[in-house]
């Protein structure tokens, strides 16, 4: 149990937040968005229906609100992917095959799919939603707090059931914080247990649930901006309004609250067409004390989204990048390095390009290894780097199955490492003659890594 001493100076804490926070901010805090506080609750603005052809059904479906794609593996993605065009979708209208899935590029980031079974078979349904998706992947995020910095009693595993429900999220134990959030509602900290309440409903996917909790947050209280931006973030009329650039405001936030703000407001601007801006103000948060510790899919997502921009803003983009720790690592590592490596090119830096992808080559899945490997081989060609195209295509020797390599594109790569093809290249200077053996080292030691791998099995 919290002893009064905590509750105490929490209070004070509260009352000294009070005292610094415009009247303005304060007003428009107090307004909270009434987001289907009562009755139905739809925030969807159209639905598609697309029937599945039995004979190439998907196995599963991955959306990517902020890429504005969905994904579906399928056995035969060839067939599944001649279906979804004859049946020209108007929600997500371009179908192409990446490996083996099929790939629908949509008109916007706010989507859902699932796919559903009915009597006459399996149906791909494409929602748009009027808000950005609140689930799922690119959904509302849950940064833990420090119990310590709140005053909630020493570091984890904590004392009480809010600091125990804080360290519980912190260690991705989120089944474990229901019950110690709940029996701290009727408490000091019930403010806190109502908001993270609510967060943990809107993960297992009860909106409205997580809506009523949210509003049981005391507005006045250090919570009821982080409870208002996610009421806001459900409600399309408050996100067009002034009212949600105060609430998203982190500056006038607790320390300890603001990185949560940092990343709703981030998210917000993604969603928004700001994936830029969303990623600049998270470029201090990607170390292992920063926000996106908590949810690195969606930094990466939004980092991928601006470095997918075109012109001056990619290339902007492209710096961020090369700042962001271990980017060369973890789940996205592959696709943001295909991304960045396609700004690196418009660039004028092939050789750079190249490299971005043969630093990653040891995680691309075996359906895409053949058009990584040759896209990487073709950029070191442009860049008249003949000696890191023969490393790389003696790999991909290795590597890939002879009908792959006996294909029009791995022949034309072939002449050009041969010198058959190409224009000569421009003459080394001492510099670049004095690191080439350095080059061949550190070329190899990107896709040492790769293990060999029997023909239709993953590198």
């Amino acid at each position: 149990m919290t002893s009064p001493g905590f509750a105490k100076v929490a209070r004070a804490r509260w009352l000294q937040w009070h005292a610094t926070v415009p009247l303005s901010a304060v007003l428009l805090t107090l307004a909270l968005p009434a987001a289907a506080g009562t009755g139905r609750l739809d925030l969807t603005e159209s639905v598609e229906k697309v029937p599945l052809p039995a004979a190439a059904l998907p196995t599963s479906v991955r959306v990517e609100p902020l890429a504005s794609r969905i994904a579906l593996p399928a056995r035969d993605a060839t067939l599944l992917a001649r279906h979804l065009r004859a049946s020209a979708p108007t929600l997500c209208p371009n179908v192409t095959v990446s490996g083996n899935e099929v790939v629908l590029e949509c008109r916007a980031r706010e989507i859902a799919a699932d796919l559903v079974a009915y009597p006459s078979g399996l149906t791909l349904e494409v929602r748009h939603l009027q808000v950005p998706p609140w689930k799922g992947r690119d959904g509302m995020p849950i940064v833990p707090f420090d119990p310590y910095r709140l005053d909630l009693g020493s570091h984890c595993p904590g004392e009480g059931n809010a600091a125990k429900g804080e360290c519980a999220l912190a260690s991705g134990h989120t089944e474990e914080a229901e019950e110690p959030f709940r029996e701290a509602l009727g408490g000091p900290h019930g403010d806190l247990a109502a908001l993270r309440l609510g967060d943990l409903a809107v993960r297992a996917g009860d909106l409205p649930g997580a809506i009523a909790m949210w509003r049981r947050v005391t507005p006045s209280s250090p919570y009821g901006r982080l409870a208002g931006a996610r009421l806001c973030e459900v409600d399309a009329r408050c996100l067009q309004s002034p009212r949600a650039q105060v609430l998203f405001t982190p500056g006038e936030a607790l320390p300890p609250l603001r990185a949560d703000l940092v990343l709703h407001q981030a998210r917000m601007d993604a969603f928004r067409g700001l994936p830029l801006e969303a990623a600049q103000a998270l470029a201090t948060e990607a170390g292992p004390t920063g926000a996106c510790s908590a949810d690195p899919i969606l930094c990466a997502d939004i980092l991928l989204a601006a470095l997918r921009e075109p012109g001056a803003r990619g290339i902007q983009a492209l710096g961020l990048y090369l700042g962001t720790p271990s980017r060369d690592r973890g789940p996205m590592a592959v696709d943001l390095a295909c991304a960045a490596s396609v700004q690196a090119a418009r660039s004028g830096a092939p050789v750079f390009a190249a490299n971005l992808l043969s630093n990653v080559a040891g995680d691309v899945p075996a359906s895409l290894l053949s058009d990584h490997l040759a896209r990487a081989t073709e950029l070191y060609l442009a860049g008249g780097d003949r000696a890191r195209a023969t490393v790389l295509l003696d790999f991909a020797r290795s590597r890939l199955p002879k009908p792959e390599l006996a294909s029009a594109r791995w022949t034309r790569i072939a002449r050009g490492v041969s010198g058959r093809s190409m224009a000569p290249a421009p003459a080394p200077s001492a510099a670049e003659l004095s690191g080439a053996e350095e080059d061949l080292k550190e070329a190899k030691k990107a896709l040492a890594s790769v293990p060999t791998r029997a023909a239709g099995g993953k590198p």
